[in-house]
């Protein structure tokens, strides 16, 4: 994550506030709108991570925008899978070949946006808005409580080689986030039609918090190996979309892929 200044502070918040008007009405309204608000989400991150990544191959970012675009695409709207499987194998080889450096690694954060925000759709249209703002809600607790956690109690470094500001103790502030979003929805009965027992939603909740602060590292290391501070400056105060949601897309990924344990 971006660290913030306090004179960054009015831009952040109409950065923010712009970035959640547009989430939500693309959850609230669903279909089309939200396709396409993933769709250009992809598409940015892609630009972002190929740009980060080939800094002298200019071409790079909008063929492999392009190549996850046709991907995500077709993933959603496929009915067949091993058609999909296919598209999804062709769009990484593709994202290997576009990347200079850490190829291997740039293939593997492709997998994990393509299929986040596809699980974004899917989740949306199984389980409605409700259990998707859960979701994202529990990562942005999670990130605020391990901020003003970990800077106020301090302590052991947590993977110092790669983020050197993270400690334990925001880790575990990051679960307690977690736990008092899912007790805050649980009140709204946002989990009324699932399988799963209280205690074992609040296992999955902390789960879902430390995948999304693995989001968190796995992005700061790609920048650390590509040499630069923010995967872009797209977005005023905040860096670029991967910056952003880096947190968001793997515990999508996380929850879209044990869907059937809870559905």
């Amino acid at each position: 994550m971006t660290v913030a200044r306090w004179s960054d502070l009015p831009s952040r918040l109409y950065s923010a506030s712009a970035l959640g008007l547009a989430g939500f009405s693309a959850m609230f309204f669903g279909g089309l709108f939200l396709l396409v608000t993933v769709a250009g989400l992809v598409f940015v991150m892609h630009y972002e991570l190929a740009k980060m990544q080939s800094p002298l191959f200019l071409d790079a970012p909008i063929y492999s925008s392009i190549a996850a675009l046709i991907t995500i695409l077709f993933l959603t709207y496929a009915d067949l899978w091993i058609l999909s499987l296919s598209i999804l194998a062709v769009s990484l080889i593709c994202q290997y070949f576009l990347m200079r450096t850490q190829k291997l690694l740039g293939a593997l954060y492709s997998l994990i946006i393509i299929l986040g925000g596809f699980y974004i759709i899917e989740l949306r249209s199984h389980f409605g808005i409700l259990f998707v703002a859960w979701i994202v809600c529990l990562v942005i607790l999670t990130d605020t409580f391990g901020y003003f956690g970990g800077r106020l109690i301090g302590g052991p470094k947590f993977f110092i080689s790669i983020s050197p500001n993270k400690t334990w103790a925001g880790v575990l502030s990051g679960w307690a986030g977690a736990f008092l979003c899912t007790y805050f929805f649980m009140e709204f009965n946002a989990f009324a039609d699932f399988t799963l027992t209280g205690q074992t939603l609040f296992l999955f909740a902390i789960l879902l918090s430390f995948c999304s602060q693995v989001g968190d590292l796995f992005e700061s290391f790609m920048k650390r190996k590509c040499k630069v501070k923010d995967s872009s400056n797209i977005i005023p105060g905040h860096g670029g979309f991967l910056d952003r949601f880096d947190g968001i897309i793997v515990a999508i990924l996380i929850c879209g892929i044990s869907e059937p344990l809870f559905s």
